[in-house]
């Protein structure tokens, strides 16, 4: 009962604590001296600054690809992704019927009657009417397997893209008048952009076919071992595709998934049966997506002292200076239960940007790239996720994170004591609430937030209670 009672106590006072961050000293004598301790609180201020990120990890669930303008910098922001195909394991042992079945003939050999590629677009941010215009170039190399892609990365200068491939400009709008507005209006409708690859297509071999369709069906009756895995697939027959923005802006898509479609018809039991095969860019597969950003404004950004800055896909992040050796000071052999921060965000009246991340991620700065490197998910010991609420991010509960950087400071690392807000996007699993995935947001974002040397408000300050032992 003793235990019970304590620890019904101890709640109480971490509750209080939570609805007011200014309360000092709370606790009292509770039990006879031998089981004596209190309960204390303080609060202390925080220090926070912008930086400038050049690059983030690309690892998201889904690609992006479009051009906007940044209101806060005027400058244009421009996504393009490079995507690897996966054929179906059920489907990959009998991808095509056999080619004397096929319909489709030019002098005597078999051929597949179109090719498309197709964009599945989950979501946008923008105009849905603005004009953009892309181009999807073939690649000549497949993305390494193992290795991490930043945001900066450019498959030209890599020298990855086929310089005699495929080269096929689209001009598109979010909104595709060419589909009916009643079936746009279906539940199941998902806005896609359509690329055909229709026009002759020479192999690498020199070998030239009708269409890409029918290449990637004389690559499979020639070679069906290359369809039976991704990699031999990606190596020996489809490096993948580059699609990039390449005119038009106002609009930026979230691309669900790419899909690249051979339509063909044959012949079954007298029948002529129309059919195609599709090929998806899943998770499954090497997938990138590159961020073009002018740095000049984003670096005028970060030396505005008056304010911090959350900025995605790639500008600014907040960096924050936790006083661990005041919050430790005295109390080194004593438990921190609690300890809470919070970020308020500016919202202006003339704020055409209010599209602020709604997830922060709260990790030492010296994790920052290995993070997301090594697909760490956060174990709320010494990273932390947290949503916009309101106006505010608050972190409820970083103790053992301040413990952890105190225990572990290093002489000579200035960085020590320092962590770092980045905006993200996760996953988690629908049955059990586990985080699975956690990814650098690659949407426009931005949060001015209060903080900064030259702050003229309320300073950011870090609330912590103690279990002081006697």
């Amino acid at each position: 009962m003793k235990i019970k009672f304590i620890a019904g106590v101890l709640l109480t006072a971490m509750t209080i604590s939570a609805c007011d961050d200014n309360t000092q000293d709370i606790g009292a004598s509770l039990t006879k001296d031998v089981d004596h301790f209190s309960i204390i609180a303080d609060t202390f201020k925080v220090s926070t600054r912008s930086i400038v990120i050049d690059s983030v990890l690309s690892r998201s669930t889904y690609d992006y690809l479009g051009r906007m303008k940044d209101p806060e910098t005027g400058d244009y922001v421009t996504a393009d992704y490079i995507t690897q195909f996966v054929q179906l394991e059920q489907i990959s042992n009998n991808m095509f019927p056999t080619e004397n079945t096929i319909l489709g003939r030019i002098d005597g050999q078999a051929i597949a009657d179109s090719c498309h590629l197709n964009i599945y677009i989950q979501a946008h941010v923008g105009d849905s009417l603005a004009p953009m215009k892309l181009t999807a170039y073939e690649m000549a190399t497949p993305l390494e397997e193992g290795k991490v892609y930043y945001s900066d990365f450019d498959p030209f200068e890599r020298g990855l893209i086929r310089e005699d491939g495929i080269k096929k400009q689209k001009s598109y709008t979010y909104v595709n008048y060419l589909i009916s507005e009643s079936r746009r209006d279906e539940s199941s409708y998902i806005p896609y952009i359509n690329v055909t690859l229709n026009d002759p297509y020479t192999d690498k071999n020199g070998v030239t076919y009708n269409n890409y369709g029918s290449y990637l069906m004389h690559s499979y009756y020639n070679h069906p071992e290359y369809f039976k895995k991704t990699y031999s697939f990606v190596h020996n027959v489809c490096p993948g595709f580059f699609i990039k923005t390449t005119d038009g802006a106002g609009i930026m898509s979230q691309v669900y998934t790419t899909e690249l479609v051979v339509y063909f018809r044959y012949n079954r039991n007298d029948s002529v049966i129309s059919a195609n095969r599709v090929f998806t860019g899943t998770e499954e597969v090497a997938r990138t997506t590159s961020i073009t950003i002018d740095k000049k404004h984003i670096q005028e950004l970060a030396n505005d002292n008056s304010c911090t800055y959350i900025k995605s896909p790639a500008g600014l992040f907040t960096e924050v200076t936790l006083p661990v050796e005041s919050i430790m000071k005295g109390h080194e052999n004593d438990t921190i239960v609690q300890s809470k921060i919070t970020f308020n965000r500016y919202i202006e009246k003339d704020d055409e940007n209010n599209d602020a991340p709604k997830y922060l991620l709260l990790i030492p700065k010296a994790k920052l790239y290995s993070f997301f490197e090594t697909k760490t998910i956060p174990d709320n010991k010494t990273s932390f996720v947290c949503s916009l609420n309101g106006t505010q991010y608050t972190f409820n509960n970083i103790s053992t994170l301040v413990t952890s950087l105190y225990k572990n400071r290093t002489a000579g690392d200035e960085d020590w004591n320092k962590v770092v807000l980045v905006p993200i996007d996760y996953t988690y699993n629908s049955s059990t609430y586990e985080v699975t995935n956690i990814a650098n947001q690659m949407t426009l974002s931005s949060a001015k937030l209060v903080g900064g040397s030259g702050n003229t408000h309320a300073p950011v300050t870090i609330s912590v209670i103690y279990n002081k032992g006697n």
